[in-house]
């Protein structure tokens, strides 16, 4: 109790401090709620998700250049009676000026300060599933990106697990980003996922390397078209997996896949065909382990602005020779300072 309290006072001071050495106080609250139900029966995992997610952070910036924030996020799933989720740490510098985005700390996957709100990572769910933003919202490490009026790059690590003797030593690095001309575009994702051992030695114990990556070669024609958004692409999708000591070298299964993209005012529709070897994303869709996989998810977007957004999505799986279904609610509210 003395401590926490000692905390408060010491924010208090944070705060009044920031106006007398002429910065600019800052705040963030925010509410996310998701049903995400998977009636996933061709890979036999089927499961529902239902949650809701509210977050906060304080913090000062100097020049809108650079950037200092504390706060908390804490999920609470439907049913778990015991409260379940400790909340997770939001605590990170931001350096935001001409065309750089450097972040270091435990800062939120999803660009916060930025409007409309977007992934900070814009990874294909194949490398990185959507069940991150749910279970863990924050990275905790360093993101670097570089960007301009042809297109984007960065390079990230996430330290997901530290090392001690009950728990394994875990991080995730990539890198990714998309080069665009006129109506054409070329994206491409790295990831690496490295699994080590924990503090006490195991002899049986192997250590792991496992992630991916894919390009895509695609055209955008949404100032072609009365529609607000139009994309289609075609690239190649490459698994990466090695258990040292036990594998002959890396495992390197590969596939071709198709993506198309739409948006109408507030109904869009996006899809994807692969076809190729199965996978092994230990972070990824478990759905690439097939051989051939597509999906076609219809969404209608009652509002969408820069403070609450809407979204219903409607998914259907064509794996393992049957149809499975999925269907999302996902609501985002957003509040800071200016609004």
């Amino acid at each position: 109790m003395r401590n926490l309290k000692r905390g408060v006072v010491a924010l208090l001071i944070f705060c009044s401090g920031i106006h007398l050495s002429g910065q600019e106080f800052e705040w963030m609250g925010g509410f996310d709620s998701f049903l995400d139900n998977r009636e996933y029966n061709s890979i036999g995992i089927p499961k529902t998700i239902f949650g809701s997610r509210v977050r906060g952070e304080l913090g000062a910036s100097l020049e809108e250049t650079h950037r200092f924030r504390v706060g908390l996020n804490w999920l609470y799933e439907f049913g778990d009676q015991s409260g379940g989720h400790l909340p997770d740490v939001t605590m990170y510098y931001q350096y935001n000026k001409d065309h750089i985005d450097f972040r270091a700390g435990a800062f939120p996957r999803l660009n916060l300060p930025e409007y409309p709100r977007t992934d900070l990572l814009d990874y294909p769910i194949s490398l990185l599933s959507d069940t991150l933003l749910y279970y863990r919202p924050n990275i905790e490490g360093v993101y670097l990106g570089y960007h301009g009026d042809w297109g984007y790059q960065n390079v990230f690590i996430d330290w997901t697990s530290r090392q001690t003797d009950e728990d394994f030593e875990r991080f995730i690095f990539g890198f990714s980003g998309m080069v665009r001309k006129g109506i054409l575009y070329l994206d491409h994702h790295l990831m690496m996922g490295h699994f080590a051992a924990r503090a006490i030695p195991d002899p049986l114990f192997h250590l792991r390397d496992n992630g991916g990556a894919d390009f895509n070669l695609g055209v955008n024609l949404s100032e072609r078209l009365f529609l607000d958004s139009l994309s289609v692409s075609i690239g190649g999708l490459l698994s990466l997996d090695r258990i040292r000591g036990v594998d002959d070298g890396w495992q390197t299964p590969f596939g071709a896949t198709a993506k198309f993209s739409a948006l109408y005012k507030n109904l869009g529709m996006s899809g994807l065909f692969y076809g190729g070897e199965g996978h092994t994303f230990l972070y990824g869709d478990p759905f690439y382990r097939l051989k051939q996989y597509g999906r076609l998810d219809i969404f209608f977007m009652p509002f969408s602005n820069s403070n609450v957004k809407l979204k219903i999505d409607l998914g259907l799986h064509f794996a393992a020779g049957q149809l499975d279904f999925s269907q999302q609610i996902l609501v985002s509210m957003t509040i800071d300072e200016s609004r």
